[in-house]
């Protein structure tokens, strides 16, 4: 369960973000839909921690963001959080099979090299094992970017523009991805965008 409690956030003392309460149950998915500049990244960034909100307050399943030092909220991230971001970040001197074991090693997962192959399978990237990520379509490359949230099995999984790049098909396909693959680790899921063309995928939507 991930829930939020009247957060807000300010930039320079007078641009002011209020968000609307969210309460998503495990294995429950949310589109969250905004135009530019109403402040859905930022709002992303405190689910992420990357933020601390000013006020209320943001709990995933028992752990109450509030309690945690910038240290503890790192490490607690790491573990239980994956987070697509609009760009994909990859180490571009390693192949896309190193970046996904970084991604276990820096969560403190476990690290099994056939986890990794039966994804980059399930994702239809099987045979890119071995290639660099700048030799991957924008379309692969968004697909390598979900596998580095997912491969670390996170209780919530987040999303910041994933398909605002794409065109029609590998937008649909990307947002398929995303369900199969939170409903395979029974994670909640929650995309943030302005892509109106996915909506009708989703039963929960709110709009800042």
């Amino acid at each position: 369960m991930i829930k939020t409690e009247s957060i807000s956030y300010t930039y320079d003392g007078n641009l002011n973000f209020n968000f609307p309460d969210i309460h998503l149950s495990d294995g429950g998915s949310l589109l969250v839909l905004g135009n530019s500049g109403v402040g859905k990244t930022t709002f992303l960034q405190i689910l992420a921690g990357l933020l601390k909100s000013e006020s209320g307050k943001v709990q995933l399943g028992n752990t109450n963001y509030n309690d945690l030092s910038a240290n503890e909220m790192d490490y607690f991230r790491g573990a239980n959080i994956g987070v697509i971001f609009q760009k994909s970040y990859f180490v571009r001197t390693l192949n896309i099979f190193e970046n996904l074991k970084l991604s276990l090693v820096l969560s403190n997962k476990k690290y099994e090299k056939n986890n990794i192959i039966n994804l980059l399978e399930d994702i239809g990237l099987g045979d890119k094992l071995y290639s660099m990520p700048y030799d991957l379509s924008q379309g692969e490359q968004q697909r390598a970017a979900i596998a580095s949230a997912v491969i670390k099995n996170p209780e919530l999984i987040l999303a910041d523009e994933p398909t605002s790049s794409l065109d029609d098909d590998n937008c649909q396909k990307t947002i398929s991805l995303l369900k199969k693959q939170a409903d395979k680790n029974k994670s909640k899921l929650i995309i943030i965008t302005h892509d109106n063309r996915i909506k009708n995928q989703f039963n929960n939507s709110i709009t800042l």
